[in-house]
């Protein structure tokens, strides 16, 4: 295995499916469109799906919440700029 693909000490490690990777970072109310979360992975933005299965993939909600204080961190610090 490389260095790399080793899970974070700590980093919750649930899956979770595309509606509910939308619902995450778009709220209840108005989730991400699927097209957005992958526009998003391809960018960066977003961290890329573990692939489980033929055409299944999963998000691993650890990831995610260290990608949403990453969002929230960059605005804080162009707040204090």
């Amino acid at each position: 295995m490389d260095i790399q693909a080793q899970p974070v000490a700590g980093t919750d490690l649930t899956l979770m499916d595309i509606s509910e990777t939308c619902r995450f970072f778009g709220g209840a109310n108005s989730p991400l469109n699927p097209a957005t979360l992958y526009r998003g992975v391809k960018s960066g933005k977003y961290p890329a799906p573990v692939k489980i299965g033929q055409g299944t993939s999963r998000w691993v909600r650890g990831e995610c919440e260290a990608a949403l204080r990453k969002m929230i961190a960059d605005r804080d610090a162009n707040k204090a700029a």
